[in-house]
């Protein structure tokens, strides 16, 4: 993995019942951190540091 790639992680649910596949972008990764951000489609609702990327 490099910064920049897309990758799918395994997320757990918040109940911890199970888990999935999602879309991530790697952030940061070196031998011994691995940062990732979610890559979402649905942009109903929004926190105030989500950053909202437009395809030109």
């Amino acid at each position: 993995m490099a910064k920049g790639d897309i990758v799918l992680i395994a997320f757990p649910f918040t109940d911890l019942t199970g888990k999935k596949l999602r879309p991530t972008v790697v952030l940061i990764e070196n031998i011994l951190d691995l940062a990732v951000c979610f890559i979402i489609t649905q942009i109903g609702w929004k926190e105030p540091m989500d950053v909202i990327f437009r395809q030109a």
